[in-house]
């Protein structure tokens, strides 16, 4: 997409079925240098030149009252719609999609399959990531080739990310990273795709349902799903079982292993992994700012970007000159 060609978005603000609170309250509405994060993240999108409309999913009469009491923080040109959360993020992504394309609420998500719109492209994100920048957005709408495929992943290296760490007397966020052949990589929660193109949408709901791969529960459910989903996946789960034993040696202080295994990772298979999973065809793509992947997923990690937010945003905008 290396035109000017300005896409929508949706923003993913709900807090149903497999959200996680914190400090007892969706992270959506949570307040961070005078705003709730989603406001934010949809300040980042408004600024943006490749964003055109956007659509928030969540709970619709608290996001109407937050989008009216921060009107000042929204400048920009396009439009901001609001659409009633469902039970699920596939229900929410379903909605916020639909919306996205000036359709009524009476149009459903799958008898659209097949029809004018299943070329059209969406950004999708969630409302928890604040340090996001139009700069981050508009690199990864522009690396994005969405004339050969489907789906475009956001990720970013560690080497970024490390700049984000902690070191002595200055707090920071240590993530955990996939093991691939190429680098160390995290996913930086930007999405971009035909919806309709994606043949196995409810894989995104066990995705994120299970999203905290250090957790053993979480791994088993993961590897038990692959295996009893049909022959397309068995790739995909080599890979996924590969990636998690690079992961436990790096972990428990076996680097040379850990890089052993990861060498039989390399990127291409994880594309191939992930598009046989989603049946769709996948890319990866490269951010190079960071504030993307630094999401709120517990009290600790919001208190570190409340401390460390004015430093942060600062590097970012220095990375953007």
């Amino acid at each position: 997409m290396g035109g000017m060609q300005q896409i929508n978005a949706v923003l993913l603000a709900g807090d149903r079925r497999a959200s996680i609170e914190v400090r007892s309250d969706n992270k959506a509405f949570l307040m961070l240098e005078g705003a709730p994060l989603f406001i934010h993240v949809l300040r980042a999108l408004k600024r943006s030149e490749r964003v055109r409309n956007v659509v928030v999913v969540g709970p619709a009469d608290r996001l109407e009252q937050n989008l009216h009491r921060y009107e000042a923080w929204l400048s920009g040109d396009g439009e901001v719609a609001v659409a009633e959360q469902g039970e699920n993020i596939i229900e929410n992504f379903k909605t916020g999609f639909v919306c996205s394309l000036a359709l009524t609420a009476k149009h459903s998500f799958e008898e659209l399959r097949g029809s004018e719109y299943d070329e059209t492209v969406v950004l999708v994100l969630p409302c928890d990531i604040p340090l996001l920048t139009p700069w981050e957005v508009d690199e990864f709408i522009r690396r994005s080739n969405m004339d050969d495929y489907d789906y475009s992943i956001g990720i970013t290296s560690e080497k970024i990310l490390s700049y984000y760490h902690p070191s002595p007397g200055i707090p920071g966020i240590q993530m955990i990273y996939f093991h691939v052949r190429e680098d160390l990589l995290r996913h930086n929660n930007l999405h971009l795709g035909k919806p309709l193109k994606f043949a196995h949408l409810d894989y995104i709901e066990k995705m994120y349902e299970w999203r905290y791969q250090t957790r053993l529960a979480n791994i088993i459910r993961m590897v038990f799903s692959l295996l009893f989903a049909g022959w397309r996946l068995f790739k995909g789960l080599r890979i996924f079982i590969l990636m998690q034993l690079s992961l436990y040696y790096d972990r428990h202080g076996h680097p040379k292993l850990s890089d052993r295994v990861r060498s039989l990772v390399p990127m291409t298979r994880l594309c191939e992994g992930v598009g046989n999973v989603f049946g769709s065809r996948v890319q990866i793509i490269y951010t190079h700012f960071g504030g993307a992947a630094l999401d709120v997923d517990n009290e600790g990690g919001l208190a570190v970007i409340e401390e460390m937010y004015g430093p942060w945003m600062e590097h970012q905008e220095t990375m953007s000159k």
